[in-house]
């Protein structure tokens, strides 16, 4: 059965009785204002979208899980990009410690430099996939729900942009 939407002075009156405490429930997962408003406030996009089949002495409890499951993955995403941060600078640390040649660490430079421009003259479209996709490692189901779009679309996207960017990768020098 497919959920339908439901109409916006019902989602303004859901807003202004449970916003509060919602937040107060999500800060306590996430630990940080402005991600516990972001969970809340995907969780009520989401009863703008879906909550037309959800009975009305349901609708707090419902909200409550939405809250609860967008601000583990936001505190799931932002482990992961503190993670990541954190071993790219022990990369670089370790690199800068061990560099032997100082011409190798200026090529990877200009390589990044170059894949950064490169990422950049994809379309805004396949941008926003392939940055949900590897930057935040969301799955394509995930994708395609937060950009509103088919999940045939998310995958043509993302396969369109590794296309672009293989097509426009520097040709490798073989001389020695």
């Amino acid at each position: 059965m497919p959920e339908r939407p439901l109409d916006p002075e019902t989602v303004a009156d859901c807003n202004r009785e449970f916003k509060d405490l919602l937040e107060r429930y999500a800060w306590a997962i996430v630990r940080d204002w402005s991600l516990a408003s972001d969970a809340v406030q995907n969780g009520f996009v989401a009863l703008a979208q879906f909550g037309g089949d959800v009975a009305p002495e349901a609708r707090k409890s419902w909200l409550f899980k939405v809250v609860h499951r967008e601000a583990l993955r936001i505190r799931t995403s932002e482990i992961r990009y503190k993670q990541a941060v954190h071993d790219a600078d022990a990369v670089r640390e370790t690199q800068a410690t061990y560099e032997v040649n100082p011409l190798e660490n200026l090529a990877k430079k200009e390589q990044i430099a170059g894949l950064g421009k490169r990422i950049e003259s994809l379309s805004n479209e396949q941008q926003q996939v392939l940055k949900l996709r590897i930057f935040e490692d969301r799955t394509f189901a995930e994708i395609a729900e937060q950009l509103q779009i088919p999940l045939g679309t998310a995958l043509s996207r993302m396969r369109l942009a590794l296309d672009r960017l293989r097509a426009n990768e520097p040709e490798e020098d073989h001389e020695q």
